[in-house]
């Protein structure tokens, strides 16, 4: 490294810089040097932040005033130079909060990933007089995506592997072609409160110490940039009511469902006309935490379907997304695809997909979802495949699920000319019947107290709908689908009320 570092501070930036966009909500006194730009997805991050920092909290954190006063707190505790926010509406308090403790509060009406972008670059210029970081500043900070930012760095130290991870998994890899022994180089990036890990890491050919300390300053540099390109793309996708419960809005008809989620299947990239596959993707753990790895899950995504705006979205038992199909598509093809690009990822991280059919009515959105949420559901419990398609399984996904609520979802499925049938309830009974005497007509009808041409005659109806009662291989998913249904049955006439 050569020559000597200028610094930055805040009166300069705000007069030359990135800070000409920010309104000053408080100026504490003197004028603090800028060594260091975060942008903060969690209030605990900021513990972890070196003095004269600039505190920027993520868009997607959100503006309430007992956020703001939090991170006021924690940034005064950590010396920060100063905090921004999201937005031009907060309470006096947080002003008064500020002031007292007299910390510099700026707010910008714009997503605060762009100023901390903005930030970056001006850090980096200023603090490096080495004109491979200040090239990589400038160049970082014309960059707008993710992959523009990583291959920035890649090119900086002459197409050397990069990678992004999170938990140990690679979500995201550009350069890399030389072979061999390697020393690799990492930083944290939107770290997690949950304990897990995402990182940037370089990998370079070992024995190659002074490049080694470059790409440690390089990812000094790169940091917020990767953070910022991150959370700006994940933020082109992400609904402002992305979560959103499944069964609440897919019940009813199809047109109110439009009228009320616009925005989630303009997210999805839904178009009327248009035949698409639904994908669920789920975890093992319910534990708190899922918003989390959403970006997690889009930035995987992007190796399955790399349209712009279209991602998956986050519901309350995991995410969904749409693929555009053609009629003549396989979709088998589309879950060896998904399995072979992200696969390995997912069950690494406690996921699985699953894959909804293909259906002539292209606007038959929610047996598409509740199909695809079946396979994800059958692909966790199974876990010996990370991604399965609902026309895999069919009747059999009731033999993977015990659960009763999921069982009856796979008849609706599976089964609709049954479950639409008028004499539904009585071909049940007759399926069970049959099913328990291990197919004896004679024992069966007996328990039944009918003739047996009375219980062949229901027997044929059950075949006409689809029960597969001569099918070896699906009888026991058949005996589970209709014990489920006979107990509803049974249920519903002892207390109509109640069972609707």
């Amino acid at each position: 490294m050569t020559g000597h570092p200028r610094h930055l501070d805040i009166a300069g930036s705000m007069a030359h810089g990135a800070l000409r966009e920010a309104t000053a909500l408080f100026l504490s006194e003197g004028n603090p040097e800028i060594s260091s730009v975060a942008l903060i997805t969690h209030l605990d991050e900021i513990h972890r932040l070196a003095p004269n920092s600039v505190v920027v909290l993520s868009s997607a954190l959100g503006s309430g005033g007992w956020l703001v006063s939090a991170a006021l707190r924690r940034a005064w505790e950590r010396r920060a130079s100063a905090v921004i926010v999201s937005g031009s509406e907060y309470s006096s308090s947080a002003t008064r909060l500020a002031d007292r403790l007299d910390i510099t509060l700026f707010a910008v009406e714009n997503d605060t990933s762009r100023i901390a972008l903005a930030l970056a670059t001006e850090i980096g210029a200023n603090s490096f007089a080495d004109t491979a970081l200040a090239r990589l500043a400038t160049a970082a900070a014309s960059a707008t995506t993710l992959t523009d930012v990583m291959l920035v760095v890649s090119a900086e130290l002459g197409g050397a592997e990069v990678l992004l991870e999170y938990d140990g998994v690679t979500l995201h890899t550009v350069g890399g072609t030389r072979r061999g022994p390697t020393d690799t180089v990492s930083t944290d990036v939107l770290s997690s409160s949950l304990g897990t890990r995402s990182t940037l890491t370089v990998k370079l050919p070992a024995a190659q110490q002074t490049r080694v300390e470059i790409a440690r300053s390089l990812l000094t540099v790169a940091r917020p940039a990767i953070e910022a390109a991150w959370l700006q793309g994940d933020q082109g996708t992400a609904s402002p009511a992305a979560l959103f419960t499944l069964d609440e809005a897919l019940a009813g008809p199809w047109s109110r469902f439009t009228d009320r989620h616009r925005d989630v299947l303009r997210h999805l990239g839904w178009r009327p006309g248009q035949h698409y596959v639904a994908v669920s993707i789920r975890r093992q753990s319910k534990a708190p935490g899922s918003s989390h790895l959403t970006s997690v899950v889009r930035l995987l995504w992007r190796a399955v379907d790399p349209r712009d705006k279209c991602a998956p979205v986050e519901t309350d038992t995991g995410w969904v997304a749409l693929l555009p199909v053609r009629e003549t598509e396989d979709t088998a093809a589309l879950a060896i695809r998904i399995r072979t690009r992200i696969g390995a990822a997912l069950q690494e991280l406690g996921m699985a997909a699953g894959l909804s059919g293909w259906r002539d009515d292209p606007d038959a959105l929610a047996p598409l979802i509740h199909e695809a949420r079946v396979a994800a559901a059958v692909a966790l419990s199974t876990r010996d495949r990370a991604v399965i398609a609902f026309p895999e399984l069919d009747l059999a996904a009731a033999a993977e699920l015990l659960d009763r609520p999921e069982i009856l979802l796979v008849a609706e499925l599976a089964l609709p000319h049954l479950m639409a049938h008028p004499d539904r309830d009585t071909i049940v009974e007759a399926v069970k019947a049959y099913l328990d005497h291990h197919g004896s007509v004679a024992l069966a009808a007996e328990s039944l107290t009918v003739h047996r041409n009375t219980l062949q005659a229901r027997l044929a109806k059950a075949r006409a709908v689809g029960i597969p009662i001569d099918d070896p291989d699906r009888i026991l998913a058949a005996h589970i689908v209709c014990s489920t249904l006979h107990r509803r049955a049974q249920a519903t006439s002892e207390n109509p009320i109640e069972n609707g």
